[in-house]
Parts: C-alpha cells; structure tokens; sequence
C-alpha cells in the first residue's frame, strides 16, 4: 500500500477519534439536527464550502476542464449567482429559526407542500449521497494505483461517511468540515503555482492544447452553447438553492449577523476553490496531454494524477487529501439532509409527536 493511501486512512482514522469524542456533545435532537445552533463563524464558513465542494469539483469539474479548457468555467457559474442571492437571505433564514426546508415550505404554501418536499429531499439527496461513494471509490481505487478496488473504496467512503453522520449528526459535520474545509483551501491554493511551473507556463499549454480549450465557448457544449450555457447555470443556480444542508447550517448559526456574514466568506471561498480546479486541471491536461489522447489516462484523474506527479510530496498529500475529504464531507451533509427530513418532517410530524426532545 503506498504512501498517500496510508496517510489518508490515518486523517480518516483521525476523524474518527474527534467525531467520537465530539459526540459526547450530542444531548438532544436539535444538538443532533442543527449543533445545538452554536456553529462559530469560521466553522460554518468552511462547513458550507464542504456543503457545495463536493466529487463535482475534483472528478466531473475536472475531467471537463480536461476535455474543454477554460470554458469548464461556466460550469460553476450559476452556483456563484445562488450563493450570492443566499447572502441576502441568510439573516432571515436564521431569524426563521427552523430545521428543514420543510418548515418553510409549510409556512408558505401548506402541510401538503412539506409531504412533497420531504419526499422530493428523501430521494434525490439519497442519489446524491450513492454518487459521493463511488466518487469516493474512483479516489481511492487512483490514488492507490489499483490496489483498492472501486468497490472496496465505495465501502470505505460508505463507511466513514455514516458512522460520523450517525453518531454525531450536524456536530460531526461540523467538526469534520473544519478540517476538512481548511485542507481543501489550502491544497488547491498552494498547488496552482507548483502545477502551472511543472506544465511549463501559459506558452507551453498554449502550444500543445487545441485552439478549442482557449475559445470562450468550446465545441465541448456541443450546438446552442448559448442556450446551453444559460440553462447548466439555472439548473445548477436551482440545485443550491435547494440544498437542505445549506438551510440547516444557516439555521444553526448563533446569530443571524453571523450566518450572513459567514454567506459572505463562502461566496469568496467557493470561487476561489472552483476557479483554482479548473485552473489545476487545464494545465495538468497539457502536462499528461499524450496520456489523455492514447487513453493511458482517464480525464476525470488529471487533479488525482497532478497531485502525485506534479508536484512535490507534502502538498501532493494535501490536495489527494482533499479529494477525499470533499467526498465524506459532501457525503455526510447530503446524508443528514434526507435523515433530518425523515425525522422530523414525517416521523416527529405525523406518528409520533410527543416523542421527547431527548430521544434522537
């Protein structure tokens, strides 16, 4: 087993040794749902990074940067307008006090409104959690060289992921999101430069990408990029308008001018990590371009294989770190969002509604 396998099980094994201990903390269920709503400023800032940062970022992001170029950048763009309008809102997503989108759904348009939304949350955060564990099984299957298989990486993923949302809930998530927000912050920052001196600089992409990466729109969106463009943007702007986790971290603020201002550092985060990916993954195309064209390399592995090839060891480990911690950090906000809904939107709601406050 190589070196970065065995360092990122022992952050993994690390993990899990503050997750327990932070789950003493975990005295009822809105300590469970919402961390007793006293997540501090710089944890709900890196906690929301992790909510939207996920395999999307560090595989598919990558893998289309590799195929397309610098247009791969209009990808995330209607994440950057949603999370701009969630800044306005995320006093008064506070100040609402609640638990789930459910209770705003509720308010506004009916209990019939909280059923289909509950459902809706149930299903499609369930798929989004499935594809965050084979995510998180390419990684480690990459970074190991083969030596785990896919499907033993899916179980690993699988594993972390709901031991930690179990035991501590929104506290575990919490707590993981730090350090996990830190590292993917600070790996993707320190390893542009190192990536952009080992492919050469901007001439030396320039002469061996096609004309194609360069265009503003790549023949990669196909006919209509014009139509298409817009609409990857508006699906997307809608997608996170619509993540629960996100509402439950506003909701778990200490206060609403913390929850905004907190907004206001994730809009600059999250551009700053998803502008330096496509960056990292553009010049590590042109680095590993003739193993891309032979098809020795799979484009959704340029940002794995530019980590333990491009550059040296300690901030190697720190980005493959970070490929693998947006998958158990994303996983886990992704898993709370449908088991959050479940309890409290049909089983505390409908079957049992004198159940103790306690009894999470």
């Amino acid at each position: 087993m190589n070196i970065y396998i065995i360092l990122i099980l022992c952050y993994l094994g690390f993990l899990t040794f503050i997750n327990f201990w932070k789950s003493r903390q975990v005295k009822d269920r809105e300590d469970m749902m919402l961390a007793g709503r006293k997540i501090s400023v710089t944890k709900m800032v890196f906690t929301l990074i992790c909510t939207w940062i996920g395999s999307g970022t560090f595989i598919a992001g990558a893998e289309f940067a590799a195929k397309a170029g610098w247009s791969a950048l209009w990808l995330p763009a209607g994440a950057w307008i949603g999370i701009i309008i969630i800044y306005f809102l995320a006093a008064k997503i506070r100040t609402f006090g609640q638990y789930t989108v459910g209770d705003i759904l509720e308010v506004r348009y009916g209990s019939l409104a909280r059923i289909v939304g509950a459902i809706a949350i149930i299903i499609s955060f369930t798929v989004i959690v499935s594809y965050q564990f084979k995510a998180g099984g390419y990684i480690l299957n990459t970074i190991s060289d083969g030596q785990i298989s896919n499907a033993q990486g899916t179980f690993i993923a699988f594993l972390f992921v709901t031991i930690f949302t179990a035991i501590g809930g929104m506290i575990a998530v919490a707590n993981t999101d730090l350090p996990n927000g830190i590292i993917i912050l600070t790996s993707t920052i320190l390893s542009t430069p190192l990536v952009i001196i080992a492919a050469g600089g901007w001439h030396k992409i320039k002469a061996i990408l096609p004309p194609s990466h360069f265009q503003v729109f790549s023949q990669e969106f196909g006919g209509n990029p014009y139509l298409k463009i817009p609409a990857i943007g508006l699906s997307t702007l809608l997608l996170l308008l619509g993540v629960q986790s996100m509402y439950q971290k506003f909701y778990a603020a200490r206060n609403p001018k913390e929850a905004r201002k907190a907004a206001g550092l994730w809009v600059v985060g999250t551009i700053i990590i998803e502008t330096v990916a496509v960056v990292i993954a553009v010049f590590a195309a042109a680095h590993f371009w003739n193993e891309l064209q032979s098809g020795l390399m799979e484009p959704a592995a340029v940002i794995i294989q530019a980590a333990k090839r491009m550059i040296f060891m300690p901030v190697g480990i720190l980005l493959l770190g970070a490929a693998t911690a947006v998958v158990i950090s994303t996983g886990m906000n992704y898993l709370l969002s449908p088991t959050t809904t479940m309890i409290h939107d049909i089983y505390l709601r409908y079957l049992r509604k004198n159940t103790e406050r306690t009894a999470v």
